[in-house]
């Protein structure tokens, strides 16, 4: 890691102070909230490091001359240790202006290994899907895995930061007035930043809005909005608070991956309210469900009636004849749409929370990994 010394810029209470770099240029240096225990998930992650670093003298499984095949295997290997899954393919196209690239874990969709042509580095990204597939704990694991110096300088240049609301006590109103009240503007800074507005809010039609506080360009943006909306279930209240953040004018400490709450509670004086305990299991389980419980309001709304003829009329037979048509990519496309694409090991679970009145608490959370 670079050298830091703290700059003539006054320290923020909230979130943010600046100090110089070896070059001296100004960054942000992130910091925890000052009050609160706000609880949140990591959501994606994207690390770079130099490509020196692996090499057998450094006790990686591969051979000089270390090609770029050869960085990729030796690093899926540790990360199969880290998050229990490693390389899918070799894909055609490099990725984020690297000239090779590898997908991670089922299909593909976990993640990226990434490396030639950025300045001898190599990257490795976590989508989404990918943090909620990894094993419980990998985000401990992977924080002392960035300590170890095995990687030389590893550098996080991409991170998200996520809590979930499923009661929609903070919703995207609520956010509304705090960014009018000033209450997204830090100490110090002029005025508040950026906000935009998405989706129907003169006429909220419940298919959900989001309500964004930054610039997507820029090393710290926000998103607030409506998940369970936008997973089908007009009436939901479930409201997702999403902080990305780029190492583009700051520094992200790598211990952003085991205490992503404090962080989150830090990033604006609106969200310091956060200290409600976040659970990866829950999340899973409640966007399964809610997905399962829109989708069977779907078909009840556009299809019971026709279903109900025809199962009067060929029985079960006929409508297993009916869809004996549809394709797996339809039904993998219909199951991530609905938020049913989830881990396998978690299937059990979700069946057993299958009979929990919709707004009641999750059986089953005693097994989930709590964050923070």
């Amino acid at each position: 890691m670079f050298a830091f010394t703290e700059s003539h810029w006054p320290r923020n209470r909230h979130g943010e102070r600046f100090v110089l770099n070896h070059r001296g240029e100004e960054s942000v240096l992130l910091e925890t909230s000052t009050r609160g225990d706000g609880k949140a998930f990591i959501d994606w992650l994207t690390v770079t490091f130099p490509d020196s670093a692996i090499h057998p003298n450094n006790g990686w499984s591969c051979l000089p001359p270390v090609v770029d095949d050869h960085f990729a295997e030796a690093l899926a290997e540790r990360l199969q240790q880290i998050v229990g899954f490693g390389l899918f393919e070799k894909r055609k196209n490099g990725h984020k202006f690297y000239l090779n690239s590898w997908s991670l874990g089922t299909d593909g969709k976990f993640g990226f290994i990434a490396v030639g042509g950025q300045k001898g580095t190599v990257l490795f990204e976590l989508t989404g899907e990918g943090c909620m597939h990894a094993k419980p704990g990998w985000e401990k694991a992977m924080y002392e895995w960035l300590l170890s110096g095995e990687l030389l300088k590893p550098k996080i240049t991409r991170v998200d930061l996520t809590h979930d609301d499923h009661h929609g006590e903070y919703n995207v109103d609520r956010a509304f007035d705090d960014w009018t009240e000033d209450r997204f503007r830090l100490p110090k800074a002029p005025q508040s930043p950026a906000m935009a507005q998405f989706g129907n809010w003169a006429r909220p039609d419940g298919r959900g809005r989001t309500l964004t506080v930054g610039r997507r360009l820029s090393g710290k943006f926000l998103r607030i909005y409506e998940k369970g909306k936008q997973l089908g279930d007009r009436e939901s209240p479930w409201t997702r608070i999403e902080l990305e953040l780029k190492a583009e004018d700051r520094v992200i400490p790598f211990d952003t991956l085991t205490r992503p709450g404090e962080y989150l509670a830090g990033a604006y004086p609106a969200l310091e309210f956060l200290n409600t305990t976040q659970t990866r299991l829950a999340t899973v389980r409640h966007t399964a469900k809610q997905g399962w419980l829109a989708m069977m309001k779907y078909i009840r709304r556009a299809a019971g009636p026709a279903l109900t003829v025809a199962l009067a009329v060929v029985g079960t037979q006929g409508i297993e004849e009916l869809v004996s048509d549809v394709t797996d990519q339809d039904i993998q496309r219909q199951m991530v749409k609905r938020g049913l694409d989830i881990p396998l090991h978690l299937v059990a679970d979700f069946a057993e929370s299958d009979h929990d009145a919709p707004g009641d608490s999750l059986k089953g959370n005693h097994h989930a990994v709590r964050y923070g």
